[in-house]
């Protein structure tokens, strides 16, 4: 018997599984970004009750499909393209676990996104590091456990912008009708969603060399002018917006910026080097739109904050996290671009170790409004002579979404009153105090259900 046969795993067959696992592997590596984001989004969904501003979103839900979305172009269209989406998901359940799935859904979809743009931009291990990336950012988690526009506006913005690459390339009719279409609807998922198209815009100035203007230019044109009407409407609406907004603040900006870098420095130092690295390879075979696209999608949501900032009330903390897009494509080219092997691994390693650290923060973090435990409680204070008051209005829906068996009233009536105040528990007794006419009632009981919401019980004395 031959010594070829004896041995049990020959060179050449082992070669060939080596590959055939390698070629598998590359090919479940555009996955792995989409498969995070599904995991760290579904996972205990429910844990966390809705805030003020997820109850509000399912309360403008509920009714028929028509009167949603009259509602909400009228009364709110910035929120008009979500509200549209969340209507079906109401109208099947309104649980905690079910009004939070489209926002799952858009993190899945924007990290998709995410590799198909950046495989454009810098080659498919650049994309598939790009969505892992933007998957494990504490800020895009977030934004995927939460009922609200934030998510879907992410998710547009990285499509559109995949859809733009796209055309750029294939150069087509059908491509630029795509992508006008995708583009035109950006402010109907969210008003910062059209910094997209305004880092597109950067993109087909730049590379208008290289871009077939015929094509490009009307598909632009269309989407602008699109975008122009639904984002007046948007101003118009927020200009007298009485929620509670304040001026604009540099530690809110600050705030905002972290949550899309995810708290991360090595995300940050990975973003800045790709654009280099990007930006030197513009003149090789990558184009100088590339790089006007992805630094557009870091760039100019925080443009768009400052400008609207000026004389609009604006939350530059939530608006701010999805230039988490941008950094995740700049950090996956920054991460690919790294010749050395032990510092590349290394470079990834520190990404990893800040964004688990940043999730098991999160976890453990006291949650702010636990309206689960407020409504509890106004159950075992409530008596036939007592009235509930909530404070801002805004809220109440928060509460009802809880307690739908608690009649509520505006202002204090019977021998006790319980009133229930979300934002700044020091100022929650100055509060209630507008809505019970001390010294008819006296503050007998103040407990906390979250770090920002408090239960009070005022009795006559």
């Amino acid at each position: 018997m031959s010594a070829q046969a004896d041995t049990p795993f020959p060179p050449g067959r082992l070669v060939a599984r080596l590959g055939r696992a390698l070629a598998s592997s590359e090919r479940a590596l555009p996955l792995v970004g989409p498969a995070i984001a599904l995991a760290l989004g579904a996972l205990a969904l429910d844990r966390w009750p809705l805030d003020t501003e997820e109850a509000g979103a399912v309360a403008a839900a509920r009714g028929s499909f028509s009167d949603v979305v009259e509602g909400a172009l009228s009364d709110d269209p910035a929120r008009a393209g979500y509200l549209a989406l969340l209507r079906p998901v109401v109208a099947w359940s309104d649980a905690e676990f079910a009004v939070r799935i489209p926002s799952v859904v858009a993190a899945v979809l924007a990290a998709v996104a995410a590799y198909r743009l950046g495989r454009r931009v810098a080659g498919p291990r650049a994309g598939a590091a790009a969505s892992i990336v933007l998957a494990s950012s504490i800020g895009v988690v977030s934004l995927s456990r939460t009922a609200g526009p934030l998510a879907l506006a992410l998710a547009a913005m990285l499509l559109s912008s995949a859809f733009f690459a796209r055309a750029v390339e294939r150069g087509n009719v059908i491509w630029w009708a795509v992508y006008a279409v995708t583009a035109a609807v950006l402010p109907l998922t969210h008003p910062i969603a059209a910094a997209a198209l305004a880092a597109q815009l950067a993109a087909l100035a730049i590379g208008r060399r290289e871009i077939d203007l015929r094509l490009a230019a009307p598909a632009v044109g269309i989407a602008t002018l699109e975008c122009s009407l639904f984002l007046t409407a948007a101003i118009v609406d927020r200009a007298d917006a009485a929620d509670g907004a304040g001026p604009l603040g540099l530690d809110d900006v600050g705030v905002g910026i972290g949550r899309g870098l995810g708290w991360s420095p090595a995300v940050a130092a990975l973003a800045a080097w790709g654009l280099v690295e990007l930006h030197r390879r513009s003149g090789e075979r990558f184009g100088d739109w590339r790089v006007a696209l992805v630094g557009g999608l870091v760039v100019m949501p925080l443009v768009a904050v400052l400008v609207a900032g000026v004389a609009l009330p604006v939350y530059p903390r939530e608006a701010l996290t999805v230039t988490a897009g941008g950094v995740a494509l700049a950090a996956g080219i920054g991460v690919t671009a790294i010749s050395d092997r032990a510092l590349r691994l290394a470079a990834a390693g520190a990404v990893a170790a800040v964004a688990i650290a940043a999730a098991v923060t999160a976890a453990l973090q006291e949650t702010q409004e636990d309206w689960r435990a407020a409504a509890r409680i106004v159950r075992a204070q409530a008596t036939p002579r007592s009235s509930v008051v909530v404070l801002p209005p805004l809220s109440r829906p928060a509460f009802e979404y809880y307690a739908p068996d608690v009649a509520l009233r505006l202002v204090g009536r019977g021998d006790a009153v319980t009133v229930v105040v979300a934002g700044d528990p020091s100022l929650a007794a100055s509060a209630a105090r507008r809505v019970v006419s001390p010294p008819r009632y006296a503050l007998l009981e103040s407990r906390t259900a979250g770090t920002r919401l408090v239960v009070q019980r005022w009795v006559r004395p």
